[in-house]
């Protein structure tokens, strides 16, 4: 029974993949950045037909498990690059520079050679039955390979670390650019490391359990509903998630308002601003002027460069004010003003919050209870029954 499951579990597994794949393939000429997200699918298909192989193709066991090394080496680099693909704010092509992200890779390549380089029964003992003959060539090669599965999990925790640092970033620049952001912030991706992790661990424990104890940590029934966990979540959100600078690019920026440096590693500083104090007042008084008379930030499409173009000045410049002159962010500067505006119809009474929250700027009733309850310390519901009886 727990085998039945398990084959079924590993069934819909590389189905989902292949599905998956195969859209993503066609997707690819719209945007490069499905291309990583594809090899990534690719790699989780590899490494989850284990049990699909040992039922069905059991003469081709121990050459399969040479070819998981790679393709374990392959996730966590095709990973990082979907979401740096997601987050750039340039129209993400792959490069020369990117190629560095393979050379764990190459390594699983070359593993994979010598050990199918290993006569049949060698591999058989290695890596289905988990021992050696004792020889030197063998015992080199199993070595190497060990070596590469305590450096998978060393570059598995460097790549969720890197990811979340982009995405910590990330998530900075867009309040720096945007009013908005909750179409775009990819709080998903947090979940998917979680799941990732999980089954990565959870994987590297119970080979490392197997080999010194003969015993199995986890089943492989456990190990196929991760996997097929990871898939699913992955497809759910990866297949309808666009990148969250599209429609606005740097490289569509044309004018002398081109927006602030692209993410990196830091923040970006105003290190290099020529900007003076007096020219800062005048831009937050130019800035306070589009809020109060042009009511600007009632826009629901509000962002740095539209209201750089409207007030005439640089983005670098305006972000620069707002955020040493006045002392806030973009987004918070916009949204503060979107709340003043709605307190008092939130008083009033006669329109629902929605209507409320839509009419001054914001696309969803979530993120206005939340800048609601920053701004006033109350939810808007909470407001309105405080002024009622008041």
């Amino acid at each position: 029974m727990n085998e039945t499951v398990t084959l079924a579990l590993a069934t819909a597994t590389l189905g989902q993949v292949a599905l998956c794949t195969t859209i993503l393939a066609m997707r690819s000429a719209q945007w490069p950045g499905y291309w990583a997200l594809a090899t990534f699918f690719i790699a989780m298909g590899i490494v989850s037909a284990g049990p699909l192989v040992s039922a069905f193709l059991p003469a081709l066991e121990s050459r399969y498990f040479s070819i998981t090394i790679p393709a374990y080496l392959l996730m966590g680099p095709a990973l990082y690059l979907y979401v740096e693909a997601l987050t750039s704010e340039r129209v993400w092509r792959p490069n020369r520079r990117e190629a560095r992200h393979l050379i764990p890779f190459g390594f699983g390549l070359a593993a994979m050679v010598l050990a199918n380089s290993l006569p049949a029964s060698e591999r058989h003992e290695i890596f289905v039955v988990g021992e050696t003959s004792g020889a030197l060539f063998p015992a080199v090669v199993v070595i190497f390979i060990f070596a590469l599965v305590l450096g998978w999990m060393i570059q598995s925790a460097y790549y969720v670390v890197r990811i979340l640092s982009r995405l910590t970033s990330y998530r900075r620049r867009l309040r720096m650019l945007f009013a908005s952001t909750e179409n775009s912030e990819l709080r998903w991706v947090g979940g998917l490391l979680l799941i990732m992790g999980t089954t990565w661990l959870l994987s590297f424990v119970s080979l490392v359990f197997d080999n010194f104890t003969g015993r199995s940590f986890a089943g492989p029934q456990t190990a196929a509903l991760m996997s097929l966990v990871l898939v699913w979540s992955l497809a759910s959100w990866g297949l309808r998630q666009k990148p969250g600078f599209e429609g606005r690019y740097l490289d569509d920026e044309t004018d002398e308002t081109a927006a602030p440096s692209p993410i990196s590693g830091s923040d970006a500083k105003y290190t290099r601003s020529a900007l003076t104090p007096e020219q800062a007042g005048r831009i937050a008084a130019k800035i306070e002027a589009a809020m109060v008379r042009d009511q600007i930030y009632l826009d629901p499409t509000i962002s740095l460069p539209v209201l750089a173009r409207h007030i005439g000045a640089p983005t670098n410049h305006i972000s620069q004010t707002l955020n040493e002159t006045i002392g806030e962010c973009f987004f918070d500067y916009i949204n503060k003003w979107r709340i003043r505006a709605a307190e008092p119809r939130i008083s009033a009474g006669s329109e629902t919050i929605l209507e409320v929250a839509m009419s001054v700027g914001f696309n969803a009733r979530s993120s206005f209870y939340k800048a609601f309850k920053r701004e006033t310390g109350q939810t808007p519901s909470e407001y309105r029954r405080s002024k009622s009886e008041a």
